[in-house]
């Protein structure tokens, strides 16, 4: 159970950045291949999934799905129609009917066998990737991708480690690779109607008449060793972005929550195993809500934005704890002006930063300064509710 809870929780997070990356090629290529008004590409052996074609009162049993599909498990096989998205996290997941959305898989092994035809995108995380179907866009990371057969219809990017084709891609091929193998047999060829830009540590043969457009080679940067200046500027540049991080969020709370400031002591010193329990306690059970959120089909779109929130919490964490501890140091030393409490501020986020970055401990210390600054944030949010509630009830006396 412990498993499949880390597997779900992975692939929600995996999800969240596959949907918000930048990612995006915008050609305007054209290929051999036909689309109808929405773009959408169709051969003369597969139709597309809409109400003319396909509705519910036309398809027998539970061959055919109306919505977004999440599936956990070992071994998946999907040989329904589902119009719309899946979300799949399995050992093992092949796919041999229509998926009239986008299709995001984390897995071991993917297999798109002949009858599997993806109308939009593939986001893929897997050891092997074997596509002997149809997919609009595919976006991979793998150890091996290999086109067997299969169809592209407009771009890949993609990388891996072995990439094997033998099929064809309607437009560009965007891959980091180190090998690449293509079948030139006279009855399977591979082709790419489209450019191929590839990234490699060497250059690689590439068959003629394979690729239509230009073939674009970029040398891959080897790993060297960095210089003590290269390193000193790292550490500076690091140190920068927390400074004025942290201070940034210290005026908003300044401007916004200045009572969260007046209060902060109340976290400090006998309420600290307290918050360090709560922040604990946060850091495991809110994932936990959100699979359980998600696994319930009509209050996913809640547990996004609670795993949303729950980021930006884990983010803010070690500035919330740096202006906590910062605060009850100026208290100690009778620091009430903003413009001492600034100045002790920036000591006190140097002081954070070195204890994050020591050798050895420097994790463990991060590790318990996050926990703490969730804890912090989490208390706040519990205290003002509660004192939202006592106001309500001293106005109903």
């Amino acid at each position: 159970m412990k498993k499949n809870k880390t597997k779900i929780i992975t692939t929600i997070l995996l999800i969240i950045l596959l949907l918000s990356s930048t990612l995006v090629y915008a050609e305007n290529e054209t290929s051999n291949s036909t689309a109808d008004e929405n773009g959408i590409v169709a051969t003369d052996d597969v139709q597309l999934i809409n109400e003319d074609t396909v509705t519910p009162d036309k398809i027998q049993g539970n061959n055919y799905k109306s919505s977004d599909d999440y599936i956990f498990g070992e071994d998946v096989t999907i040989d329904y129609l589902v119009d719309g998205n899946i979300f799949v996290c399995a050992r093992n997941v092949t796919i041999k009917s229509q998926i009239g959305g986008d299709a995001f898989i984390m897995a071991e092994n993917i297999t798109i066998e002949e009858e599997g035809y993806v109308f939009s995108n593939l986001f893929a995380l897997a050891n092997s990737i074997e596509v002997k179907g149809v997919i609009y866009d595919i976006y991979s990371f793998s150890e091996k991708l290999t086109i067997s057969g299969g169809h592209i219809y407009r771009d890949m990017k993609a990388a891996c480690r072995d990439f094997n084709f033998s099929g064809t891609i309607g437009r560009n091929v965007y891959i980091s690779c180190e090998n690449m193998n293509f079948n030139t047999d006279e009855n399977s060829k591979s082709i790419i109607y489209g450019n191929l830009n590839y990234t490699s540590t060497s250059e690689i043969s590439i068959p003629e008449n394979v690729v239509t457009g230009e073939v674009k080679y970029t040398q891959e940067n080897l790993s060297e060793e960095l210089t003590i200046t290269e390193i000193i500027s790292g550490y500076i540049l690091s140190l920068g972005e927390f400074l004025v991080f942290t201070s940034i969020i210290w005026l908003l709370c300044l401007w916004l929550a200045p009572k969260f400031l007046s209060n902060s002591n109340n976290y400090v010193g006998k309420s600290s195993l307290k918050v360090l329990g709560i922040g604990l306690l946060g850091l495991v059970a809110i994932p936990i809500i959100c699979i359980i959120l998600i696994l319930l089909d009509f209050t996913s779109s809640i547990s996004l934005i609670l795993l949303a929130l729950y980021i930006i919490g884990i983010v803010l964490a070690k500035s919330l704890f740096t202006i906590v501890a910062n605060n009850y140091v100026c208290s100690k030393l009778n620091l009430t002006k903003n413009i001492q409490i600034f100045g002790m501020l920036v000591i006190s986020e140097i002081v954070v930063w070195i204890l994050t970055i020591l050798p050895f401990v420097g994790n463990i210390i991060s590790f318990i300064i996050c926990v703490l600054g969730l804890g912090v944030l989490i208390s706040s949010i519990i205290n003002k509710k509660q004192e939202q509630i006592q106001n309500l009830e001293t106005l109903d006396k």
